[in-house]
Parts: C-alpha cells; sequence; structure tokens
C-alpha cells in the first residue's frame, strides 16, 4: 500500500457504526461516506467563511502537510 496515498485514523466505534449505517442506508462503501462527509463539512465551512470551496480545501491540505495545527473555537 501506498503510504503517500492512504492514511489511516481513529474515530469512536459509535461514529464508526453510525458512519457505516449511514453507508448501508445509502449503498456507499464507507470510505465513499467519510469523502462525502468531509467535502460536505469542508463547502459548509467555505460557505459560512465566503471563501471558494477548492482553495478552502486545498488550504486545510497545505496547513496538515505543514504541520500547521489551528485549534478552533
Amino acid at each position: 500500500m501506498d503510504k503517500q496515498k492512504w492514511k489511516s485514523v481513529t474515530i469512536n466505534i459509535d461514529d464508526y457504526h453510525a458512519a457505516r449505517g449511514v453507508s448501508y442506508l445509502k449503498n456507499r462503501k464507507l470510505a465513499g461516506t467519510l469523502t462525502k462527509l468531509i467535502n460536505d463539512y469542508i463547502s459548509n465551512v467555505a460557505d459560512d467563511n465566503k471563501i471558494d470551496f477548492n482553495k478552502f480545501k486545498k488550504d486545510m491540505i497545505k496547513k496538515s502537510k505543514n504541520g500547521q495545527y489551528v485549534r478552533g473555537n
């Protein structure tokens, strides 16, 4: 597996099962459901801040790759 392309994360077991349940409901793979949830969230935050979705997502990726953690409110 290409470690540059995939990352593992740990989430609460109930959150895992909730996301998996949504996947079953929508006839989607879990990875697709998580991607959609993340992109929907990024879209909402970008809209709230009146920033273009693609620009905001690229900025968040850049912050993560550079290790720039900023604690939210």
